[in-house]
């Protein structure tokens, strides 16, 4: 099979701007190999491939989000080192060496990294696991090479001895030259008192007026030519031998350089491969930072040929706006659907949409995470067509109509069931009738052929058609009829209309020149167009309606787990008394027994005279008095029976409520504690006490009621000081509505708004303990809080 991307036309992937994301995929890598292997990427040739890269990323972007950092740094482009290497005799540079040895720590690095890991990224670990690592190499580049590129004077001895006497021969001149330049400036012939470098020699600055009075060489003159540089005379062999202890020294290098890289050739081709793996690593990398930026997924994979897109966005519109602003696209085209017709107005989004899923596509093809929710499924595409936007050609002569038509007929000759064909526009830029036509034609040939389709239009003719043909379905970007603006919504199942009089209308056109456009039209088609605004409008008003019915639902759960949680902590408290009255009823039958079996001993002891009896039967009509009391402060029910607008006591709860209702059947009362209404038996409560009014004066404080909560907060989106904010208004509002367990929704991400909300509940005074959420609780996306 091909590869995938050589099945794309240039135009359609210019039309569908991939390589704007290529481009912004490229600036996340970390060496410039791994730059041009990302801005050359191809899509993947098989399913199974796809799988295991996309595998892959999600490794990658959960290490990078949640793990100890990466050693992976950035690394410099040796592709032209280990080319010269092929090259037997030839050596790499000391600056080569070195950034060949900073590759060989990385992959080191990279691959004990990994090893450690094997069971959290088998993916990944795969890659590194047959790298082979060459400390030998690293600690001999290190021996011979330092930090900045030079070579050690240890690298050898005979390199040592020559730098040595370098040394010596350098000290002699420059005492030789401090001397002749005293003098030189204690006579008035010497322009500075320091010595200047020239030419690679120290050299001394003399008028030249003066040249006569020093013997030497001018290796140089002044800008101004009063000062002339001199060598003198009586220092040339000195310097001449310097030079050749460099030559010798230079040749030394060399040598040892030359034996260095043949050390390191033998090796070359597993340092070639492994290199490779590394450069993959970088781009494995860049995926995983495009993913987490764009709060991206892993598409699945559908084997049946059927797409599943849940809440997608369009990541160059991530990439520009905050993303609550970028509307999400749910589009599910499920067997035997195979293609969609979208209509609505100009500007209503139709074509961001055709758009957003062709890009999906292609960026699911190349093994990236794509902007929607988890639980998103893509086909495996082996071609995918996009004709978008204007086509006209001045250069090859071509219209608009002509340049659509060559591109229909290459996509009908090359689809087939694994085609994704993208149309906007279908059936413009010609008659309306023929166009209609021949659009309805092509579609039915796709169709045929088991391709996926998405076509835009504003032909109405098309609306009625995918309406009644097997396997085809209108839909539409939903439109704001009150304000007549575009919402960019899209929703399946209903056509939509142009909005083309109400738009001009609401541009200021005249209502004479609407009217009479409107009668030109004809009552068949505003029939159809009233149709389509009327169901518009229902399936606006249903949602609307489901959103409220969620939001009820939200708080209907808040309230049943405040329920439990006050019942089972009731039940708690039950149980306590039930343990407690029993331990306090041992404990007074055990003491009734030591009472008798005294009052038996003194009985026998004293022969049953009359005093001793008479005291046994005080002491044992003492204990029985005792517990007959606690019998009735135990049994006795309450005779307080709460009425409406009554303060009351209950057991186990702080505070006071206020009765809010008559008891019922079963003797429950209503009562408002704090900001929730809770149902309890009346012989649970007890009197309370009105609680004292409080005068306000003027310019005091007013303290807003605390709004309704639920046993859980959202962050997502939100930056962290805003987020910190909301959550410490929000733990005030829980404890107060009586909340033991809360959820801190802040997603997964960068790992950024998790770490920093962690840090801030740390040691908290509402907060008791706190934990990250499980598999079934939201995973490490939600925070788990138990409240004092």
């Amino acid at each position: 099979m091909k590869n995938v991307s050589q099945l794309i036309d240039n135009a359609s992937i210019q039309a569908l701007e991939l390589g704007t994301i290529l481009f912004r995929l490229s600036e996340l890598t970390s060496s410039p190999p791994g730059r041009e292997q990302v801005l050359g990427l191809a899509g993947c040739d098989n399913p199974e491939d796809l799988e295991k890269e996309l595998g892959r990323v999600t490794e990658m972007r959960d290490l990078l989000s949640f793990d100890d950092p990466f050693p992976l740094h950035p690394f410099s482009d040796i592709e032209q080192s280990l080319k010269k290497m092929d090259v037997q005799g030839a050596f790499l540079k000391p600056e080569e060496l070195l950034a060949l040895k900073d590759i060989l720590v990385i992959i080191r690095q990279v691959k004990a990294y990994l090893d450690q890991r094997e069971k959290k990224y088998s993916r990944l670990q795969k890659m590194a696991k047959a790298l082979p690592v060459w400390p030998d190499i690293e600690k001999e580049i290190n021996r011979i090479i330092d930090a900045s590129g030079a070579v050690k004077d240890k690298a050898s001895e005979t390199l040592a001895a020559l730098r040595r006497q370098i040394q010596v021969k350098s000290s002699q001149v420059r005492k030789r030259l401090d001397t002749i330049l005293r003098t030189m400036v204690s006579k008035g012939y010497a322009q500075e008192d320091s010595l200047v470098l020239r030419e690679g020699s120290l050299v001394i600055p003399v008028k030249e007026s003066c040249r006569g009075h020093l013997k030497g060489i001018v290796l140089d003159q002044s800008a101004s030519g009063a000062t002339v540089f001199i060598e003198p005379i009586e220092i040339l062999d000195l310097n001449n031998e310097i030079r050749r202890l460099k030559g010798q020294e230079a040749r030394e290098i060399e040598k040892l350089l030359i034996g260095l890289t043949d050390q390191i050739r033998p090796s070359l081709s597993g340092i070639r491969t492994a290199y490779q793996a590394l450069i993959q690593l970088d781009v494995l990398a860049a995926k995983a930072r495009f993913s987490i930026q764009l709060g991206a997924n892993a598409a699945g994979i559908d084997d049946k040929g059927d797409l599943d897109l849940v809440e997608a966005r369009h990541p160059l519109l991530l990439m520009r706006e905050k993303r609550e602003s970028v509307v999400p696209l749910t589009l599910k085209m499920i067997h035997p659907l195979r293609s969609v017709v979208i209509t609505g107005p100009n500007a209503g989004g139709k074509t961001v949409a055709l758009k957003t899923v062709g890009l999906l596509a292609l960026m699911h093809q190349y093994g990236l995470h794509i902007p929607v929710k988890e639980g998103s499924s893509l086909p495996f595409f082996s071609r995918i067509f996009a004709d978008i936007g204007d086509q006209q050609s001045i250069e090859q002569d071509l219209s608009t109509f002509s340049s659509h038509v060559q591109n229909l007929k290459a996509i009908l000759t090359a689809s087939d069931n694994s085609t994704l064909v993208l149309l906007d526009e279908i059936g413009s830029s010609t008659d309306p009738a023929e166009g209609a036509a021949l659009a309805e034609a092509v579609l039915c040939e796709l169709y045929d052929r088991g391709s996926l389709a998405l076509a835009t239009t504003h032909l109405g003719s098309l609306k009625v058609f995918a309406h009644e043909h097997e396997g085809m379905e209108n839909g539409s970007m939903v439109f704001d009829q009150k304000t007549l603006t575009p919402t960019y919504y899209f929703q399946m199942g209903i056509p939509g209309s142009s909005y083309a009089f109400e738009i001009a209308q609401r541009l200021g056109l005249s209502g004479r020149v609407i009217e009479r456009a409107k009668s030109i039209v004809g009552e068949e088609r505003g029939t159809v167009d009233r149709l389509i605004f009327y169901l518009e409008e229902q399936v606006q008003k249903t949602r609307e309606l489901m959103i409220s019915a969620e939001l009820k639902e939200s708080r209907l759960s808040g309230f049943l787990k405040l329920y439990e949680d006050k019942l089972s902590k009731m039940q708690d408290i039950e149980s306590e008394a039930r343990e407690k009255a029993v331990h306090e009823a041992e404990a007074v039958l055990k003491e009734a027994n030591a009472v008798i079996e005294k009052v038996v001993q003194n009985i026998r002891e004293r022969d049953a005279d009359k005093d001793s009896i008479k005291d046994a039967k005080k002491n044992v009509q003492a204990i029985k008095e005792k517990i007959q009391a606690g019998k009735k402060v135990k049994t006795e029910p309450s005779e307080y029976q709460p009425q409406k607008g009554d303060w009351v006591l209950w057991s186990g709860h702080s505070g006071q409520g206020r009765v809010v209702s008559r008891p019922d059947s079963k003797g429950r009362v209503q009562v408002q504690w704090d900001q929730v209404k809770l149902r309890v038996p009346g012989r649970d409560l007890r009197p309370g006490h009105p609680p004292a009014e409080k005068k306000v004066q003027t310019g005091a404080l007013y303290k807003k009621p605390v709004q309704q909560v639920t046993n859980e907060i959202d962050l997502r989106g939100m930056m962290v000081d805003e987020a910190i904010e909301v959550v410490e208004k929000y733990l005030s509002d829980a404890v107060m509505a009586g909340f033991q367990q809360v959820s801190i929704i802040h997603g997964k991400g960068t790992g950024v708004l998790r770490r920093e909300i962690g840090n801030y509940l740390k040691g908290h005074s509402l907060v008791k303990n706190k934990r990250l959420g499980n598999w079934n609780e939201g995973d490490t996306g939600v925070t788990i809080l138990e409240l004092k």
